[in-house]
């Protein structure tokens, strides 16, 4: 009995030293694998803000070509969205920059994020309605499984401000590279006390702010980055109720603050009715429409499987010259302008 016991002595001994090493050449794996991903997210984020630094000018002064937005003041479909979701309980009676941080916090709390919605989940993305009562009536307290795009998560984030008397639109984000189909959405809110324009991004609960404390919209973040500069995120940053890394998130928008393109009508479910044109923010000497043109085709043809003379491809172009998708414009004068209400 002796020997059987200091053999299992010996054997739990033996087990325990096994499992200290496993652990310990685990944790090594982990830390290895989590520096190289480190690595090649700095990479990344260096690349990127490289190719915003090739193309940083703007124009400071207003762009006739460029019409004024117009934002929905009173809808009632925004009133239904206020009352049905207590939208005025959930920002208080706070200022402007306040109820826009509350709102973007609600939403996140309470609807998921999944980026392959549309593509998963076609027939269902097609008949949702793309306004907030629609999409939240979808999302809300659903979890994961009925979780939605960021363009999604944006139209709602800007209907509520709206619902609230916050002037807000939608903000796509895009890249320079045609074959990258993967923007991103945020909102961007009017803050009357600050005087300017302010990205609130609801897939992360994200603001973002400067080394004074400025906060600061999608063009001022795109300056920061290409000129390297030091950019400070809220500490509530996080994706589906994670906390998300900084370096991550700036390299992700430092990937798609290429250029910019809004509505410049902002409604209830304005997106689908509106017939107001698209306004794109895009760095002087880039061409906008030569991308667009090639990434539909791209999108078309299945990852180049299809027909890429160069022929076919400057008919296109030509085509979409005569009727552009939006309107474009290098002045971020006209793109800041202080909001007014059309009706």
């Amino acid at each position: 009995m002796r020997r059987i016991n200091q053999k299992k002595s010996n054997f739990q001994k033996f087990a325990g030293i096994l499992l200290i090493m496993s652990v310990f050449f685990l944790s090594i794996h982990t830390s290895y694998a989590q520096e190289s991903n480190n690595k090649e997210v700095n990479k990344q984020l260096r690349l990127n803000k490289g190719l915003l630094r090739l193309y940083d000018d703007f124009d400071s002064l207003p762009d006739t070509n460029v019409p004024v937005f117009k934002y929905e003041c009173n809808n009632p479909g925004l009133n239904h969205l206020r009352e049905k979701y207590k939208l005025d309980e959930v920002v208080g009676t706070g200022d402007n920059l306040s109820k826009a941080l509350k709102l973007m916090e609600w939403l996140n709390r309470h609807v998921n994020h999944r980026g392959d919605f549309a593509s998963a989940l076609p027939k269902v993305y097609e008949k949702l309605p793309k306004n907030a009562i629609g999409i939240l009536e979808y999302s809300y307290d659903m979890g994961q499984d009925r979780g939605i795009n960021c363009y999604m998560l944006a139209i709602t984030l800007t209907e509520s401000c709206l619902s609230v008397g916050l002037k807000s639109r939608v903000v796509s984000l895009n890249p320079m590279n045609p074959y990258d189909h993967d923007n991103h959405l945020v909102s961007m809110v009017w803050i009357d006390s600050l005087s300017k324009w302010v990205m609130f991004d609801p897939q992360y609960n994200a603001y973002l702010m400067d080394t004074e404390g400025n906060y600061l919209n999608p063009w001022e973040i795109r300056d920061l980055l290409c000129r390297n500069k030091t950019i400070i995120a809220n500490d509530e940053l996080r994706y589906n109720g994670v906390k998300y890394d900084i370096t991550k998130y700036l390299n992700y928008l430092a990937k798609n603050l290429f250029y910019i393109q809004t509505p410049s009508y902002s409604g209830f479910n304005s997106i689908s009715t509106s017939e107001e044109p698209w306004v794109a923010l895009i760095p002087k000497h880039f061409d906008a429409t030569k991308r667009e043109v090639y990434r539909m085709k791209w999108l078309q043809d299945g990852n180049n499987k299809g027909n890429w003379e160069k022929s076919k491809l400057n008919e296109l172009l030509q085509l979409w010259r005569n009727e552009p998708p939006f309107i474009n414009t290098s002045s971020i004068a006209s793109f800041s302008l202080a909001p007014t209400c059309d009706k």
